[in-house]
């Protein structure tokens, strides 16, 4: 039986990825105002007759000062990044936005006290990977996938005929690679040279056969949160590796780094990814997991898949320069002065630059 695989990624302008956006600029507003706050936000976007209703909930530290006006302006600063065409149901000008935050939990608070031995913010497990089939070490399939996404948001913006939400969906192991690509558009559009130009996309990134199925519903005018709804946290695998790594379950966006969710998930990839940069293996996923207020994991696994290049016991010390305490990790990482408005967007692994994905000199 062929050994296929298939893997998607959404653009920046998809509803779910502008919700996680949305509770993205919270995090980061809230952590510029104080780096001590407690942040874990959602974010709920949709059309409707009277323009269109985004609810922003979750809870959040008084000391973030996080008001009504400012999840105003966070919200039309992330809407003006994201969509380009109003709708009835969901006019930029006439949105009915809604602040729901509350405050963060007094039991999840004592538990996440700042000290050297910060507690995990939640129970869970988190996973890391990588793998050296690729450049950005992440699976191939969904490395195609995210690198023609991110070529067609740079058409989207420059292109006065397409909007910008958009799937890109990659399946390989045949004899022909087959790329679907749906992307928002006028109602005018010549769909003829839209298609040379996304398949002149995918020929750069894909060097062998393929075959591209361009909006195959036939068109795609009515987009974003006009379209369909939106919610943070639920394109965790478009956010992570894609389909064929595991993930712990838990969503990346709205969460301050004393949520392992996010900042373990992090070092989880930034201990796979350093393990595979100095040679030790050619794939290694790890897997972490932990109970909320506790600072050390649970769980700490490495899996190479049979590609050790070392002995077992050169890994095992290496893994341990790696600390996986919560407090540990933020600073490691510096999580507490990342700029998560950009991180979140083409999956938050695989970009030069951001902290966990830097080799470290060990």
């Amino acid at each position: 039986m062929t050994n296929y695989r298939t893997a998607e990624t959404v653009s920046p302008g998809h509803p779910d990825k502008i919700a996680d956006l949305i509770s993205d600029h919270v995090l980061t507003n809230a952590l510029k105002t104080n780096k001590k706050s407690k942040v874990a936000v959602e974010t709920f976007l949709t059309g409707t007759k009277e323009g269109g209703l985004v609810v922003v909930g979750g809870e959040i530290s008084d000391i973030a000062e996080i008001t009504d006006d400012k999840v105003n302006a966070i919200v039309k600063d992330a809407l003006s990044k994201t969509i380009k065409t109003s709708f009835e149901d969901f006019d930029l000008d006439n949105l009915n936005i809604m602040n729901v935050l509350t405050p963060q939990s007094e039991e999840i608070r004592s538990a996440v006290e700042d000290d050297e031995d910060l507690g995990a913010g939640d129970q869970g497990i988190m996973v890391g990977f990588a793998s050296d089939e690729t450049d950005s070490k992440l699976p191939k399939t969904f490395d195609y996938s995210r690198q023609i996404q991110k070529e067609l948001w740079d058409l989207q913006h420059a292109s006065t005929q397409l909007d910008l939400d958009s799937k890109v969906q990659v399946t390989t192991g045949g004899d022909v690679v087959k790329v679907v690509v749906s992307t928002q558009h006028q109602k005018d559009i010549d769909l003829a040279n839209l298609f040379e130009e996304v398949s002149s996309i995918v020929s750069e990134i894909i060097s062998e056969e393929f075959k591209l199925d361009l909006n195959p519903s036939g068109s795609f005018v009515k987009g974003g949160p006009a379209g369909d709804t939106g919610l943070t946290g639920r394109k965790i695998v478009v956010d992570a590796y894609g389909p064929t790594v595991p993930v712990g379950g838990g969503a990346f966006s709205g969460k301050d780094p004393s949520k392992v969710d996010r900042s373990a998930a992090y070092a989880a990839r930034h201990l796979a990814k350093n393990i595979v940069d100095h040679g030790l293996s050619k794939k290694c996923l790890v897997r972490v997991s932990y109970a909320i207020g506790k600072a050390e994991p649970y769980e700490l696994t490495v899996d190479t898949f049979n590609t050790l290049n070392v002995d077992e016991s050169v890994l095992n010390d290496f893994v341990s320069k790696f600390d996986m305490k919560p407090g540990a990790i933020i600073e490691r990482l510096n999580l507490l002065d990342v700029d998560y408005t950009t991180d979140t967007l083409f999956s938050h692994f695989g970009t030069e630059g951001r902290n966990w994905e830097q080799k470290e000199d060990i």
